[in-house]
């Protein structure tokens, strides 16, 4: 299984504007044929919802949410979640606009996205389209 690590705020929507999930549909269609990728959530909003909310915010995206990385930094809590669970892990990467979240240099795995271009960002979807046809 391949996994996808997501942060929300600044990757499916701005930051800024309350419109939610407006860049949902940009990833769901870039996972679409893809159905050993699965998502585990990152994002600060692990901290107000459950796993069950988060599937059932995240639509179309849900079914592929697996799981969500324990309470501490991103970067930590991404590492301590592979330490658990390497061995049913092929290939990750990392959905995330906040760069001082993760070491200098970045990790390889690091997807960055702008935070008012979230995934709908040509790049980021490019290098989203990298990984999964590897």
């Amino acid at each position: 299984m391949r996994v996808l690590f997501l942060d929300i705020d600044g990757v499916l929507h701005s930051g800024e504007d309350a419109n939610y999930w407006v860049w949902l549909p940009d990833l769901v269609q870039l996972l679409h044929g893809y159905d050993d990728v699965r998502v585990v959530v990152h994002s600060s909003w692990r901290y107000e919802h459950t796993l069950q909310e988060l599937r059932l915010a995240l639509g179309a995206l849900g079914p592929r949410v697996i799981d969500t990385t324990p309470r501490s930094a991103r970067w930590d809590s991404i590492r301590w979640w592979m330490s658990q669970n390497y061995k049913k892990v092929t290939s990750w990467r990392v959905l995330d606009d906040a760069p001082a979240q993760f070491p200098t240099p970045p990790p390889a795995e690091l997807i960055l996205c702008d935070p008012a271009r979230g995934v709908s960002a040509q790049d980021v979807q490019a290098a989203l389209r990298d990984w999964l046809d590897a």
